[in-house]
């Protein structure tokens, strides 16, 4: 079990400036665009946006699952990111809403003929978390284990638990 050493966080101020923000923002509108073409291509009928839009952020980001828990006290979530290594993992954490950023670069080998070559391919993977209630920034926690991104993020004000 690693911890990610590479977590920003960050309890007020513009994310804009981000570069991984900034990244995201710019997948977003391919997203965007995307789930316009998908529109377009069921004959503009109404009812299937969601869908649409679904389906373009799996084909432009490549969004792995997220797995969630919420008790009275923190969020719980697990992504799996078997690819990467600790290094690899950015995390950027706010009030409300939790980024994670993995990239690394893999290495394709191919074989022809004559020859043997490889090639290097970056790899991006974005998970944009929204939360429905604050969290402690300065308390949130990640660990890769075993291929999995656990973080776990303390409310800002736990639920109170009636009797």
């Amino acid at each position: 079990m690693a911890h990610i050493s590479n977590i920003d966080k960050v309890e007020s101020g513009d994310l804009t400036a981000k570069p991984v923000y900034e990244d995201l923002q710019r997948r977003l509108e391919m997203v965007r665009k995307r789930a316009f073409e998908l529109y377009e291509a069921r004959g503009r009928e109404p009812g299937g946006e969601v869908e649409d839009w679904l389906k373009a952020e799996q084909e432009v980001l490549g969004w792995p699952p997220l797995e969630t828990r919420e008790t009275d006290r923190e969020f719980q979530f697990r992504v799996p990111l078997d690819d990467y290594d600790v290094n690899e993992v950015e995390i950027i954490v706010t009030p409300s809403e939790i980024i994670v950023h993995a990239k690394t670069k893999a290495e394709q080998m191919t074989e022809d003929s004559d020859s043997v070559s490889a090639a290097f391919a970056a790899r991006d993977l974005y998970r944009r978390i929204e939360l429905p209630e604050l969290i402690k920034v300065d308390k949130t926690k990640a660990m890769l284990d075993t291929g999995t991104l656990r973080i776990t993020a303390p409310k800002a004000r736990p639920s109170k638990v009636h009797s």
